[in-house]
C-alpha cells in the first residue's frame, strides 16, 4: 500500500509543480506589432498580476497583454512575466492555493507627424 502511494505522489508530482501559468503575447486586430530586443530603450512601462489557483492549473484573473497594447497605441513591445517576493508572499499567505505571477509589458507608442509644412 505504501509503495502505491509513494509512486501515485511520485507520478502526480511533475503535474502539481509545473503550473499552467500562460501568458500569450499576440498583437490586438488591426494593430501591426514589432517585438522589441531584450536591451532595446521602451517609453511605456505596465506591471500588472494575474491570478491562479492550483499551482497554475485555473486561472482566475488575467489580463491579456493585446488590450495594454491597443489601449496604449503600441507599437513595439516586450512582455515578460517575473517572480517577485509579494507574488511568493501571496502564495504563502493563501496556502499555496492562490498564486498570482507578475507580468511585464513594456513598449514604445506610435509617433504621429503632422503635415510637413513647406519653408
Amino acid at each position: 500500500m505504501k509503495k502505491t502511494c509513494l509512486l501515485i505522489v511520485l507520478l502526480a508530482l511533475p503535474v502539481w509543480l509545473t503550473g499552467c501559468f500562460t501568458t500569450d503575447l499576440t498583437a490586438p486586430p488591426g494593430h501591426e506589432v514589432r517585438i522589441m530586443a531584450k536591451d532595446e530603450p521602451a517609453s511605456f512601462r505596465k506591471e500588472y498580476k494575474d491570478f491562479y489557483l492550483f499551482w497554475g492549473i485555473l486561472p482566475i484573473w488575467r489580463t491579456k497583454p493585446e488590450e495594454i497594447i491597443a489601449k496604449e497605441n503600441l507599437v513595439t513591445v516586450r512582455a515578460q512575466t517575473q517572480d517577485t517576493v509579494s507574488d511568493a508572499f501571496i502564495s504563502i499567505l493563501t496556502s499555496f492555493i492562490l498564486f498570482p505571477q507578475t507580468i511585464v509589458v513594456e513598449g514604445n507608442r506610435a509617433t504621429t507627424t503632422g503635415p510637413e509644412r513647406p519653408d
